[in-house]
């Protein structure tokens, strides 16, 4: 009797997870019947569990996500770390959604939003440098000028050693673009997003620092 219960309460919860609005109706039905007036549910009736739950579900496209991308789709902790959560929160919405393309091998779909994300980040690192870099969309040119400001600084300083390594990430982000201009290619393998997701993911951690 607790077991069945047990299982009556548990599909009743994924029946309205699901938004299954017939299947958890009929299960109500059920477990009043069980557990006020102590009457177990008649073949009958449990067949019509059955079929409302097979027609339910065969209304539903479901997507199986690999164990080991679980994390970029669940994402139990910000994606890019609490620093970068809270120092750089519009890029929050493209950080989340970046990891959910991943999970699911939307390789292209996460690096759209991964430019988004680093667009902010480039801005920000233009004006701890004092470069104004919002309109430039070139690679090699916000490089050159951010390695311009960088070595114009003290290079005794900790906080000049932080600014260069954190250009050396945007570097890296670069080079796994593939492309001299900041708008992506064409198509992105998950693994190429992968690498893309885990630099920029680097370079926004080091600028969380700096701001």
């Amino acid at each position: 009797m607790a077991h069945f219960a047990g299982s009556l309460g548990e599909l009743h919860r994924h029946t309205e997870r699901l938004g299954l609005g017939s299947v958890a109706k009929h299960l109500a039905r059920i477990k009043e019947d069980l557990f006020d007036r102590k009457v177990y549910p008649t073949e009958q009736a449990v067949m019509e569990l059955y079929n409302r739950l097979r027609d339910a579900l065969e209304e539903r496209l479901f997507l199986a996500v690999p164990l080991d991308s679980e994390n970029y789709y669940r994402q139990p902790e910000p994606l890019f770390g609490k620093d970068v959560e809270m120092r750089f929160p519009v890029a929050s919405d493209d950080i989340s959604e970046a990891g959910k393309c991943l999970a699911l091998s939307r390789g292209t779909a996460a690096v759209f939003h991964l430019m988004r994300v680093m667009e902010i980040g480039v801005q920000k690192l233009g004006d701890q440098l004092g470069v104004t870099l919002t309109n430039e969309k070139n690679w090699q040119n916000i490089l050159d000028e951010v390695n311009k400001a960088t070595k114009a600084l003290d290079h005794k300083l900790p906080r000049t050693k932080a600014l260069a390594e954190a250009s050396s990430h945007l570097y890296a982000v670069k080079v796994a673009w593939r492309n001299e201009v900041m708008h992506p290619k064409q198509t992105y393998t998950p693994s190429e997003a992968t690498a893309i997701f885990n630099n920029a993911r680097t370079f926004m951690g080091d600028l969380a620092g700096l701001v």
